[in-house]
């Protein structure tokens, strides 16, 4: 019997391993990992087609680069970053910028740009992958080119990174113009991955959550001709991303003079881009040079500043002619309520 158990034991034993010989056999290696990965942008509901680029398609590995790259200093001489004027706690936009030249403006946030096929208060910019590439400039990185091709190629997760997204080994073999556009890219593409549509009016919209009455009353103000917001400001990008004179200005000359400077048509005489309304209770002051502190101030100035000027647009003028809102103080208070509702704290996080 003793015989009998030991056969029956090394019987088992041999199947066990010829199974495990057999198994090793049936397996298929795994493919080697290849890069980039493609990534598939989520686009909420209701939104439009995003305006994504088929020389430089979203990858994993292109928006942790541009991300990184983004967020650090690296690209600069003068300790500046992305986030120096496109901060996040302003809906990664910052108050206001002085150019060389003199000219302050408003800095437009960086949301939903991967929406967008214009860019700049004047609309100088049509592409969003070549946007980052005049940062470079003394004005803005003051970038060393000697000493960014020095930063970069001895950086470890640079190095890896640009390997990875581009197919770049070493980017010491680019010419500064390919490694600036390379940046660039990366960090367009970083950007469009960016989508914020989860404010309380979102959510609201989701059927998540309820209004309350101010802020019901408000959004009853903006989406009629009370409030007359709606056919500029329109959902869900709360931009129709045109441009247009509002009246804001009753002289054109410098900045002022807006999307005219771009394309010399005296029909664009201080027309700016549309701004989104999105996260607008971050990104004060307000309009392309600033000139408003508050959300009370753009009320009121909408409600019976607009200058009646030659170049103004059509939409401002009501059906009787007026200039007027006419907007009591409660149905300021409640647009301004509804206003506040558009903002996606995550976003900023």
């Amino acid at each position: 019997m003793m015989y009998l158990a030991n056969q029956n034991k090394h019987i088992i034993l041999l199947w066990v391993a010829v199974s495990l010989v057999a198994c090793k056999a049936n397996e298929t290696p795994e493919a080697a990992k290849t890069y980039p990965t493609p990534y598939t942008l989520e686009v909420p509901r209701g939104f439009p087609n995003p305006k994504l680029s088929t020389t430089n398609p979203l990858t994993v590995e292109g928006i942790e680069l541009g991300k990184r790259l983004y967020n650090d200093d690296i690209l600069s001489t003068n300790g500046r970053s992305c986030t120096s004027c496109h901060q996040p706690i302003n809906s990664y936009s910052s108050p206001l910028f002085t150019s060389w030249s003199g000219i302050t403006y408003s800095v437009p946030p960086h949301i939903n740009l991967g929406f967008k096929s214009s860019f700049n208060w004047d609309g100088s910019q049509n592409s969003l992958d070549t946007l980052g590439m005049g940062d470079f400039e003394p004005e803005f990185f003051n970038t060393d080119p000697v000493l960014l091709f020095k930063r970069l190629s001895e950086h470890p997760i640079y190095s890896d990174l640009f390997k990875k997204a581009y197919n770049i080994a070493n980017v010491n073999d680019l010419t500064y113009h390919e490694l600036k556009k390379k940046i660039a890219m990366a960090i367009a593409q970083y950007l469009r991955s960016r989508v914020s549509a989860n404010s309380k009016f979102d959510q609201f919209r989701r059927r998540e959550v309820l209004l309350d009455n101010l802020e019901y009353e408000g959004y009853v103000i903006f989406f009629s001709e009370k409030g007359d917001c709606f056919h500029c400001h329109t959902e869900p990008l709360f931009t129709d991303q045109q441009f247009h004179n509002n009246g804001v200005s009753n002289t054109y000359t410098g900045f002022n003079r807006g999307r005219f400077a771009i394309t010399g048509k005296d029909a664009d005489m201080g027309k700016f881009l549309t701004p989104t309304l999105r996260n607008i209770s971050l990104t004060a002051p307000y309009m392309h040079d600033g000139r408003f502190k508050t959300l009370e101030e753009v009320v009121d100035f909408y409600d019976s500043g607009v200058h009646a000027n030659g170049y103004v647009d059509p939409l401002m003028t009501k059906t009787n002619g007026e200039r007027e809102l006419l907007l009591t103080p409660l149905q300021k208070l409640q647009l301004i309520a509804f206003l506040k509702t558009l903002t996606d704290i995550g976003y900023t996080q």
